[in-house]
């Protein structure tokens, strides 16, 4: 008996590849148009687009639109319709140096999102998308969904300070001119030395690389049941990736020097410095404007970066939710997603992504319970 073709989906499908061009801004400093890639895919309505649950999806630290295209027929199901864009020298964006790239995406994003016709969207991100999506958040909280203001953070990006990761804090403590050279590196330990030794084990030799390598790629073994949707996730991870390479990761570098707050001599991201610092600043925000919203973070029960669900660094940043006085516009959950790992928290395996699908879809009703 003939055995069936493993399920695949087109890269070359024009969703996948959309081209916007952010006007000049000479005021701003910016004298040349900006080239950006995005994705939009997943359920679209044209003739009732009230209809479509928007997903703006901030990426790990490779930052490429493909990593989620697989989860275009989830996105069906659930009447969601995901956009998310190559970052800064990523794809097929132009790159931006380190100091430049979070103001630039305040800019950015909501222009993209006036070009499509969206008023309002829910977020999510993955690992370093983390400090792309709060900064958002804080500067454009009208962005979110007026009636079910959702953001949901799979295994966020936390400081070593704050975990006791002895590798990364090596890394912090390395200067920006070297992490600065993040995608050569990348390229190396994807390519020649994690299919021989294991990504695990590569993670001993670049801590940057690891956190930019095979995040679609499962590395526990086994399969939860045969899903369609599983398989062709899975199957699609090293075709998904050998593509992002192939359209260029120069950008991962000014990415990484962001990453770990190697811009200019005062440490922080942007504006602010650190989550602690964030969320009271984001309740002052919120309450000002009359807004509020959900906050569902999802830790990786197994974390080689941030520590294992329920270690030191998932704990300190719950209590940077908890902060007095933030608890009447903001609503914070945490919980850890078993059998998943830093790399892996939004693979369809592991449920969660699903769960985050229903929040955003609404049938599961997402509004902060304040």
């Amino acid at each position: 008996m003939a055995t069936s073709s493993p399920p695949v989906i087109d890269l070359d499908d024009p969703r996948f590849s959309q081209v916007f061009e952010l006007p000049a801004n000479p005021a701003g400093g910016r004298d040349s148009a900006f080239r950006i890639k995005y994705v939009d895919y997943g359920y679209r309505n044209e003739a009732h687009p009230e209809q479509e649950n928007v997903l703006l999806f901030f990426p790990p630290l490779m930052a490429s639109r493909l990593l989620h295209v697989t989860k275009d027929e989830l996105g069906k199901k659930h009447k969601i319709r995901i956009i998310s864009l190559d970052r800064p020298g990523i794809g097929g964006t132009d790159a931006a140096a380190p100091d430049k790239r979070l103001g630039l995406w305040r800019e950015a994003v909501p222009a993209l999102l006036a070009h499509l016709g969206i008023q309002h969207v829910s977020m999510a991100c993955h690992s370093c998308g983390t400090i792309w999506a709060l900064d958002m958040v804080l500067h454009h909280p009208e962005l979110l969904h007026p009636q079910r203001p959702y953001l949901a953070i799979g295994a966020p990006w936390i400081l070593p300070s704050h975990t006791g990761s002895t590798a990364l804090s090596v890394v912090k403590l390395l200067p920006a001119g070297l992490i600065g050279q993040a995608d050569k590196l990348a390229r190396l330990v994807n390519n020649h030395i994690a299919p021989v030794i294991g990504t695990s084990t590569a993670l001993s030799l670049s801590v940057v690389a690891k956190m930019s390598s095979a995040t679609l790629l499962n590395e526990s073994g086994g399969r939860q049941g045969d899903a369609e949707d599983v398989k062709l996730e899975e199957g699609m991870g090293p075709k998904i990736m050998e593509r992002i390479y192939a359209e260029g990761v120069q950008g991962l570098s000014s990415e990484a020097v962001l990453l770990m707050q190697k811009v200019g001599s005062e440490p922080g991201w942007g504006d602010w410095g650190d989550y602690d610092e964030l969320v009271p600043r984001l309740a002052s925000k919120l309450r000002a404007a009359g807004e509020r919203v959900r906050v569902d973070v999802f830790y990786a029960e197994k974390d080689s970066l941030i520590g294992n669900g329920g270690s030191k660094g998932p704990k300190w940043m719950d209590e940077c939710w908890s902060a007095p006085g933030c608890d009447d516009v903001i609503e914070y959950r945490s919980r850890v997603v078993e059998g998943a790992d830093h790399d892996t928290v939004w693979n369809l395996r592991w449920g969660a992504v699903q769960e985050m699908f229903t929040r955003v879809g609404g049938s599961v009703d997402a509004s902060p319970e304040l």
